[in-house]
């Protein structure tokens, strides 16, 4: 009712008014002008809900708009999203569905999320799940970066099975937000076979922040859900942040609408 009520009252002003009509070109007059701002004014104030809506409205369809600019990205990157012989990934090599993971070992919802990621790959064998390191707190905690990089090396040197005892072990420690050590990341990674002696620190996740950058995002965990081909804006989805359940239905309608 709230949302018909004043384009009534105007209504009834502009076609009732007894002071002056509108002028001839079609142009309301002074006097109509400022009942109008008087009428809509005191509306406002008195439907103040009316403002907060609009600016809810309006804030959906910007975000709106920028998801499709976003999976325009992702387009036009894909083959590095998906195809980089640089990054981890678990699961089969040519997999219709993909879930790229852009994290830090040091952000709490990363971690959070982790435990969720592990079990859905678990459970979609056929998914394949690809881990871009993107130590977002290295100027902060040092093993931020120091753990990234022990992990893209791992999978260099040790290949996907290694890597998957290594990153979930890390996340498996539940050290977060500046508590997870290097001595730490040593000590899992010794406990999995590597000798740590031979690991240099060269930041090999640089082409990840670049596409980071790219895409948008502002914050990790970020993941899009995406096929391999016949890839549209439709069948793009982006998550930011923690949401498992967003995760979750993204992966069992892509799945649906591959077979």
């Amino acid at each position: 009712m709230k949302k018909i009520l004043l384009p009534i009252m105007l209504g009834a002003l502009l076609t009732g008014c007894n002071e002056t009509t509108a002028n001839s070109n079609g142009d309301f007059t002074a006097q109509q002008k400022a009942k109008i701002e008087q009428i809509a004014s005191q509306y406002i104030i008195n439907h103040p809900d009316v403002l907060v809506k609009a600016s809810q409205t309006l804030q959906q369809q910007q975000m709106q708009a920028q998801q499709v600019e976003a999976k325009k990205v992702v387009i036009a990157n894909a083959p590095q999203l998906i195809n980089d012989k640089t990054t981890p990934f678990i699961g089969p090599k040519n997999a219709k569905v993909n879930v790229i993971e852009f994290f830090d070992y040091q952000c709490m919802y990363c971690s959070k999320i982790a435990d969720t990621v592990k079990q859905l790959e678990a459970k979609n064998p056929d998914v394949k799940f690809i881990f871009k390191e993107t130590p977002i707190f290295a100027s902060r905690w040092e093993a931020s970066k120091y753990a990234a990089d022990m992990g893209n090396w791992i999978d260099q040197q040790k290949g996907s099975a290694t890597y998957a005892k290594y990153h979930n072990a890390v996340f498996a420690t539940g050290k977060d937000e500046g508590k997870l050590t290097k001595k730490d990341i040593n000590t899992i990674a010794t406990s999995i076979g590597i000798d740590v002696s031979k690991f240099n620190v060269n930041n090999t996740f640089m082409n990840n922040f670049e596409l980071f950058s790219k895409l948008g995002f502002q914050g990790t965990p970020a993941l899009i859900v995406m096929p391999t081909n016949n890839i549209t804006t439709d069948n793009i989805t982006i998550i930011n942040g923690y949401n498992p359940e967003a995760l979750k239905k993204a992966i069992s309608d892509l799945q649906a609408s591959t077979k």
